[in-house]
C-alpha cells in the first residue's frame, strides 16, 4: 500500500468530499447555446432576454443573467440547437423551467447572477425563429 504524500488534513479526498454526494440525475455538457428567457412573471424584467447556456443536461441548464432571479422563479425558455446537432434544419427546445440555484458571480461578471434551472416541461420544434 502506498502512503499518500498529503498530510491528513490536506488530502484531496477529505472526509468532507466523501460526505458530499453528487445530486445531479444526468450528465452535464459544456455547451454554450443561445437561450431566450421570458421572465414575464417578474414585472421589472424585459419581456424576453437573450443569454447563453454555460452547460446543459437532459433535466436542466445553467446560465448567467443581469436580472434579479430568485430560487423558485418560473420562466419560459427557448434554446436554439445548432444544425451540427440536429443535422437538418434549425430546431428549438421550448418549455418551462424553474430556478433551483442562484449564484452571485464574481468580478468578471459583476452585476450578473448564475442560474441553475430545472426543466419542468418542454417540446422540440423545427421552425425559422427563436421567438415562440
Amino acid at each position: 500500500m502506498v502512503q499518500s504524500p498529503w498530510p491528513t488534513n490536506m488530502n484531496p479526498r477529505t472526509n468532507l468530499q466523501d460526505k458530499v454526494k453528487e445530486r445531479r440525475a444526468s450528465s452535464r455538457y459544456n455547451l454554450a447555446l443561445p437561450v431566450e428567457i421570458n421572465l414575464a412573471l417578474i414585472p421589472t424584467a424585459a419581456r424576453s432576454i437573450l443569454v447563453r447556456t454555460r452547460d446543459i443536461s437532459a433535466r436542466g441548464f445553467y446560465f448567467n443573467i443581469a436580472h434579479k432571479v430568485t430560487v423558485g422563479t418560473k420562466f419560459e425558455f427557448s434554446i436554439a440547437l445548432p444544425i451540427e446537432i440536429t443535422e437538418t434544419t434549425q430546431a428549438y427546445i421550448r418549455g418551462m423551467a424553474r430556478a433551483v440555484r442562484v449564484d452571485e458571480t464574481g468580478e468578471s461578471h459583476a452585476g450578473r447572477s448564475g442560474v441553475g434551472a430545472l426543466i419542468e416541461k418542454y417540446r422540440i420544434s423545427r421552425v425559422d425563429s427563436v421567438n415562440p
